[in-house]
């Protein structure tokens, strides 16, 4: 099955969604200029190539319960918007994807904000395709050759001129109002990081529409604030409800006070993930504000093969056992919550899951959480040797400003 990824404005009425032919399914992200109001999922019959404007807004009466009169009421009232808009940095972290840089760099190009810069931060890539790409545009290129993810991400944090600083991943494609959406969340003061809504670009292949079913990257369209005061040491672990690392923005003064992220972590190192979560973790855990703000959304291009989507997902399970044998070592949440959180993920979502699976009452394939429950089992291993490579990287380096930013051992972790 195919599924067309569409958008439809309540500002701009009497819009035709078009090019439905050899689809079945068409998925609408409504909204009402830069405020979200959710996803509606439409079914096609057979031929069908566009979907009316009265369609449109019959399924979001029907799917969302907004009237017609109340989406009337909403196309002309007046956006609130804070009295001003800061500067941000938006930091991309690259290796060896020149295609997918190419999208991600023309979208942040039509951006709508009045001041930003662009740092595409090449992590030891194999040829000089990244470096090209980004002399195409007017954005800054800078080259991190220590290895891993969290690596340019440190990197990028350094580079940035503002005291906002915004990462998107490279396969990642920002709406022109993405910026808008972080400036609206970071107005709160008590904000110390933002994360955004992340929809798929396309739903085109069987991998990319298996992923969705899996559990995707969305976290909604419903605005929220989390705070550790008013938060459970479970919530506080289960940072992958407060957003994804495609899509995340911070304060500078974050990086001074918790440090930045944790370079043994995450994609390019033994861990093979967990950077992100662990930034969310620890800025819950010291006490810092962190806001899921939808209206700062994103596409981003799943991985469109079956391998790719493997991969991730044995990625996934081993990034998060690594994530939560760090908290248990550090000592950041009690260990016996620890855990107890452990083995409820292990025994609620992946052994869970796998029985339903045996059962016959799941969409996707066996294989795919085999491969997330082997990523979990191979976390301890991965533990010891990302926190050992990370090491022999520390020791064969000469620390200087940039190579220290935030970069000391984090949280405990030598």
């Amino acid at each position: 099955m195919r599924i067309k990824i569409a958008q439809y404005d309540l500002r701009q009425p009497h819009t035709i969604i078009w090019g439905l032919e050899g689809y079945e399914q068409v998925w609408v992200l409504a909204r009402n200029g830069r405020q979200l109001l959710g996803v509606i999922r439409i079914g096609l019959h057979d031929g069908q190539g566009a979907l009316s404007c009265l369609h449109i807004e019959q399924a979001i009466s029907d799917q969302l319960g907004i009237l017609p009169a109340e989406q009337a009421a909403l196309a002309v009232s007046a956006a609130s918007l804070p009295i001003s808009r800061p500067p941000i940095s938006v930091v991309v972290c690259t290796r060896d994807r020149a295609l997918s840089l190419e999208r991600c760099l023309a979208a942040l190009k039509q951006l709508d904000y009045p001041v930003y810069e662009v740092i595409v931060v090449d992590n030891a890539s194999r040829d000089d395709a990244t470096a090209r790409v980004v002399a195409a545009t007017p954005f800054r290129y800078v080259r991190e050759d220590r290895p891993g993810l969290d690596w340019a991400r440190n990197r990028g944090a350094a580079e940035a001129h503002y005291d906002i600083i915004a990462y998107l991943d490279d396969d990642a494609q920002a709406s022109p109002d993405w910026l808008h959406g972080v400036a609206d969340a970071f107005a709160d003061p008590q904000v110390s990081a933002v994360t955004g809504l992340v929809l798929p670009e396309e739903l085109e292949t069987r991998a990319q529409l298996l992923f969705e079913e899996y559990g995707g990257m969305s976290k909604g369209v419903r605005r929220r604030l989390f705070q550790r005061a008013s938060m459970c040491p479970r919530e506080i672990m289960a940072a992958h409800a407060t957003g994804v690392g495609a899509n995340m923005a911070f304060r500078r003064q974050v990086f001074e006070t918790i440090g930045g992220f944790d370079t043994a972590l995450d994609v390019g190192t033994p861990s093979y993930g967990g950077g992100d979560l662990d930034m969310f973790h620890r800025v819950l855990a010291a006490g810092l504000t962190l806001c899921y703000e939808p209206a700062a959304w994103v596409w981003h291009r799943h991985r469109r093969e079956m391998s790719g989507l493997c991969q991730q997902l044995y990625s996934n399970g081993r990034g998060f056992g690594v994530y939560l044998i760090k908290i248990w070592r550090t000592g950041s949440i009690e260990r016996r919550a620890v855990a107890r959180f452990a083995f409820e993920w292990f025994t609620g979502w992946i052994l869970a899951r796998l029985i339903k699976g045996l059962l016959g009452r799941l969409h996707f394939p066996l294989t795919l959480l085999w491969l997330e429950l082997l990523g979990a089992l191979h976390a301890p291993w991965a533990y010891l040797a990302t926190y050992r490579r990370d090491r022999r990287i520390r020791c064969s380096i000469r620390s200087d400003t940039r190579a220290s930013f935030g970069l000391g051992p984090v949280s405990g972790e030598a």
